[in-house]
């Protein structure tokens, strides 16, 4: 049985770090910080981690996953650069237009990542996961960013460019270190806001440093730019469904984490 204190577990918000029993788990909350993500993976590597788990939330960029669904990626990407959007146009017509690849003003596919930019997860960790979680779950690719993806059209130019399922902040740099170690790492996570949202400015302005939310700050933000509101309660509904399941997404890993 792996060793309580040997755990090393890394999310984006508190919230998402509330959803695990913290004595059992080494917890570093990144505050959707890419940089203080790879420096919690470090120090737990330094400090004799025996696996690294990123859980929490992430952007749903496969428009075929809803606010809710459970992902545990084989494979975690990390995505170099920022996300090329198409031109505009409708959503449903830029979706159609990058998913077929279709040369539009001389313009080909969008290039792929690199084979290295591919780091698998532990095998082992992740059958364990998926066969006892007892939910539904989606597989695939999850894609590593270092800035949230605010806008529809980076979503869905991302899921064309890589076919990753999802994408979030923590994941990369995780899988970064973990392979670099040789320490297994594995990926959890719930899609919080779909490919067809538009994520609020005011959401990201509302996260403190700790990885909480600061009320205040949110409805400062919402003030200054009013529009925002319907965004933020549809991410708000959207975010409810998501924490149901990580909630119980939590209680039944971490047994599970604590047996390998």
């Amino acid at each position: 049985m792996a060793d309580r204190a040997r755990i090393g577990v890394i999310t984006g918000l508190a919230s998402e770090a509330a959803t695990l029993p913290d004595d059992d788990f080494w917890i570093a909350v990144s505050a959707a910080n890419s940089a203080r993500a790879s420096e919690a993976a470090e120090t737990m590597i330094a400090g004799g981690v025996s696996m690294l788990v990123s859980y929490g939330f992430a952007a749903g960029i496969d428009p075929r996953l809803g606010p809710g669904a459970l992902l545990l990626p084989e494979t975690v990407i990390a995505h170099e650069g920022e996300v090329k959007t198409p031109d505009r146009g409708g959503v449903r017509d830029q979706l159609q237009r990058i998913t077929s690849f279709k040369p539009r003003e001389g313009q080909g596919p969008p290039e792929p990542p690199p084979d290295e930019a591919y780091v698998a997860v532990d095998t082992a960790m992740r059958e364990v996961l998926s066969q006892e979680l007892g939910m539904r779950i989606a597989g695939g690719a999850l894609a590593g960013v270092d800035r949230p993806l605010m806008r529809q059209e980076e979503k869905l130019a991302l899921f064309a460019q890589t076919r990753a399922r999802a994408a979030d902040m923590e994941s990369h740099v995780v899988a970064r270190a973990a392979t670099a170690a040789g320490v297994p790492f594995v990926v959890i996570r719930v899609v919080s806001d779909p490919s067809n949202r538009t994520l609020p400015r005011a959401a990201v302005a509302g996260i403190n440093e700790d990885g909480r939310i600061d009320g205040r700050a949110v409805a400062v933000a919402l003030l200054r730019s009013p529009w925002e509101c319907t965004d933020m309660v549809t991410l708000a509904l959207d975010g409810a469904q998501a924490m149901h399941r990580l909630r119980r997404v939590g209680r039944r890993a971490a047994p599970l984490l604590l047996s390998l």
